[in-house]
């Protein structure tokens, strides 16, 4: 890093251009998912299914994600779950709830 300079026209440190704070650029879909997923096992230890949803909530992430909690016996009818996840701008896990438990044959409401 560049140490600050002295201008001789001010009298302040000036801190060169190159080494200026950068903003992070606004999380984007793909990695908000990502970031969702990667917080899963946290949550639960329940293998994953699939990303039912993910939109964004003012400022981050809302991210619904499916996990099988039971699997089935016989034939595909699983015990699925749906948890929404909430993600800050940053993506940082804010909250999680499981919104509701169903068979994988089950239409939506």
């Amino acid at each position: 890093m560049t140490a600050p300079r002295k201008t001789a026209e001010q009298g302040d440190w000036a801190v060169p251009a190159s080494s200026a704070r950068v903003q992070p650029s606004p999380l984007s879909l793909s990695p908000a998912v990502a970031l969702a997923r990667a917080a899963l096992p946290d949550i639960t230890m329940q293998p994953f299914d699939g990303i039912a949803s993910a939109e964004r909530e003012g400022p981050g992430w809302r991210v619904v994600i499916e996990v099988i909690e039971s699997p089935a016996r016989l034939g595909d009818n699983d015990l699925l779950a749906a948890y929404e996840l909430m993600l800050d701008a940053e993506g940082e896990l804010l909250s999680f709830r499981r919104l509701r438990r169903y068979h994988r044959e089950e239409r939506e409401p």
